[in-house]
């Protein structure tokens, strides 16, 4: 439909059920009846005819004991199935285990996902002080350090993409010159780190994953955790070093060739 505006269209019951699943997951505790239809600003009848046809499908579950729900993993199994992700999580399995052994730091994969980046897979750290971040943890493309990366190695139409989405869900403008800059800078040094803008003492690393078009479809990202009893400025060096080659077994896996 180039050239027009998508037709915006409804499905109710579809709306209903995805407002349940979608508020049942940024919810940090099992919620009862009532609550969600409370929240949801729909009557009793209509959330519990909804919940049990979820809960016959079995993307919901009753806690035991209680009239609260919660999710189960079922979604997350349907994420898995998905086979670019799954592709990408196998590949990047072994490398990600074994980056985290050689640096004592935790690392993690991240796609993009329309305006933001997510979270797919992430390996902890075995030592006994990591920082990590959960799978499903999304921000804003321009708000981290894999996004940025995404963006910059993204080719010219993709990156024109994510500029248009960006801009439609965004309330004050982009700044194109600085943005420009950065993703010139990330391409040219061929990687990207910059101070975490959540977190005192993270530094975000982040090497772009290559897929088998050249097209990059992920990026392998440390939150390299500064330490006092270590020379942190060599060390980050060292980790930056192995997550290079973390990065580029991962590429490998994919049958990876060099970007256009």
């Amino acid at each position: 439909m180039s050239g027009s505006k998508r037709k915006i269209y409804s499905a109710p019951a579809l709306e209903k059920g995805l407002d349940i699943l979608e508020f049942l997951a940024a919810s940090p505790e099992s919620v009862s009846l009532s609550s969600l239809a409370n929240r949801l600003h729909r009557s009793v009848g209509e959330i519990f005819r909804m919940l049990a046809v979820l809960e016959q499908r079995q993307y919901v579950a009753a806690t035991p004991g209680s009239d609260k729900y919660q999710l189960t993993m079922k979604m997350l199994q349907l994420a898995h199935m998905h086979l670019p992700i799954n592709m990408l999580v196998n590949a990047a399995s072994s490398p990600m285990r074994g980056l985290a052994q050689r640096t004592g730091q935790s690392c993690h994969l991240a796609v993009l996902d329309d305006t933001f980046i997510r979270v797919i897979a992430r390996q902890e750290s075995f030592a006994d002080l990591s920082f990590s971040v959960r799978v499903g943890t999304h921000a804003p493309v321009f708000q981290s350090c894999s996004g940025n990366v995404l963006y910059a190695f993204a080719d010219a139409a993709a990156r024109g993409q994510i500029l248009d989405r960006v801009a439609r869900a965004s309330d004050t403008a982009l700044d194109m010159a600085a943005i420009n800059r950065r993703a010139a800078s990330i391409r040219e040094q061929g990687w990207y780190a910059a101070k975490s803008a959540k977190t005192v003492g993270i530094t975000d690393i982040g090497y772009p994953v290559f897929d088998h078009r050249g097209t990059v479809s992920a990026v392998l990202a440390i939150p390299y955790l500064d330490r006092l009893d270590i020379d942190s400025k060599a060390d980050q060096e060292l980790v930056r070093s192995e997550l290079s080659k973390a990065a580029a077994e991962i590429s490998d896996a994919l049958s990876a060739r060099a970007p256009d």
